[in-house]
């Protein structure tokens, strides 16, 4: 079915998508699979297969909202945006706009590079249907905020992947439009550039205009939008608060890395030993996910057919590159297991045949975001000054996690951060008290 803007007719600046398919054929040959794709316009099973890009999409934007698009890479995002923009039709669904679409779906698309900076305005702006005197009259407003007006007579293919950016947001947002689409479009300008163009956006924002942007700098996403919603797989699968849909974009993304395959060095008697991981929240829930600064215990659980006895153990924590941020965790440091003593052997724990669980609870998860794995260790009793791993066995990558951020105002975002304000309040001097005579 395709993008319709029939009545009932939306109000300026609204947006109605119910049911969104959007598919395209997967060429294995492709001479052949597009000559399919011909022929099954009337013969419908000859057409090639097919991948569903966006499954059942559904939502409304109220004219005045700025609304913002996070998911993974693949999720959709982009194609959603083409489908609403009209660059390409939905494969079934519909789609309605109210009043007049800009959209900026790629930094400089549909510029040409031997043209000039001024020349490729005055080209798009004819594209987008003003008129010559129209775009003239705008070029000196969009080379003064792009602060390019020393080059705008310089050929494009000259500027660097900043200027193109500042040009082309420079020119989008000056377009007369209800609705304003942008895709990663702030990406590439630099951390100056970026902050006046997020104030530029919030006074679009107040001047009743709708914006629909896609960005991966979730920093952005918290401080400019109004509403999230989080694509996956094709699908919605949030859509509302800000806050709340960072932190279900952001667990969805955690979860979403694949385990890698534990991995183990053999020590002595140690061959039918296992050795899991796992960190859990105050309640005893496993987590996943874990935000910065939360309090939680980190469970490390010995499982052995026989009895081990003294055993020394502890847990490392590496990064993905393999960058190791916590050499030794290890029973004493917090005394869960046994008081300190003058025992040179204290960092040992007793292990029998069956599970032994020791335990670490940390106040305050200090790691920053991103992924995490465990290593184990468990081998003969050693000194603690010196401990001797050579003779027992590792466990590499027993247990995953991923750290986000918990509020996602904290979270950079190339720009000039805006501290999150509960109040505000004025106190004045307080004018002397005089006396008469």
């Amino acid at each position: 079915m395709a993008r319709t803007d029939q009545a009932p007719a939306l109000p300026a600046g609204a947006l109605e998508v119910r049911n969104l398919v959007f598919e395209y054929p997967l060429y294995q040959n492709f001479a052949i699979d597009r000559l399919r794709a011909v022929i099954g316009l009337a013969v419908p099973r000859l057409q090639p297969n097919v991948r569903r890009v966006l499954n059942e999409v559904s939502f409304a934007v109220k004219p005045g909202e700025i609304v913002s698009i996070v998911g993974g890479n693949g999720a959709g995002k982009t194609s959603l945006l083409r489908v609403v923009s009209g660059v390409v039709g939905p494969s079934a669904g519909t789609v309605r706009v109210g009043g007049r679409v800009m959209a900026l779906l790629a930094m400089g698309a549909g510029f040409r590079p031997m043209l000039t900076g001024r020349e490729n305005l005055i080209y798009s702006g004819l594209l987008w249907g003003l008129e010559k005197r129209e775009i003239e009259a705008l070029v000196p407003e969009i080379g003064e905020f792009s602060e390019l007006n020393d080059a705008l007579d310089q050929p494009y293919f000259t500027y660097s992947s900043g200027m193109q950016a500042r040009l082309a947001f420079s020119l989008a947002s000056r377009m007369p439009a209800d609705i304003v689409i942008l895709d990663e479009t702030l990406a590439a300008g630099d951390a100056r550039f970026v902050s006046k163009c997020h104030g530029y956006l919030k006074r679009m924002h107040a001047s009743g205009k709708t914006i629909l942007f896609v960005s991966h700098n979730l920093g952005e996403v918290a401080r400019l939008s109004s509403r999230v919603i989080v694509l996956e797989k094709g699908g919605v699968t949030f859509d509302g608060d800000v806050v709340e849909g960072l932190k279900c974009y952001e667990h969805s993304l955690a979860k979403s890395w694949a385990d890698v395959e534990g991995m183990s060095t053999e020590g002595e008697g140690l061959a039918h030993v296992s050795v899991s991981v796992a960190v859990k929240d105050a309640g005893g829930r496993a987590l996943d996910v874990v935000e910065i600064g939360q309090r939680v215990v980190v469970e490390m659980t010995i499982a052995s057919p026989h009895e081990l006895g003294e055993s020394f153990v502890f847990l490392r924590l590496n990064n993905r590159e393999g960058r190791q941020f916590c050499a030794y965790l290890m029973p004493s440091r917090w005394e869960v297991l046994r008081e300190r003593s003058q025992d040179r052997y204290c960092y040992c724990v007793d292990i029998g045949a069956g599970k032994t669980v020791v335990a670490w609870t940390l106040p305050h998860w200090i790691y920053g975001e991103g992924r995490y794995f465990w290593d184990a260790y468990v081998g003969p009793p050693c000194e603690s000054d010196s401990p001797d791993v050579s003779q027992g066995r590792f466990w590499r990558h027993v247990g995953c996690l991923a750290t986000v951020y918990g509020n996602a105002y904290l979270k950079g975002a190339n720009s000039v951060a805006e501290m999150p304000v509960e109040s505000v309040s004025v106190r004045r001097p307080t004018p002397p008290i005089t006396c008469d005579a």
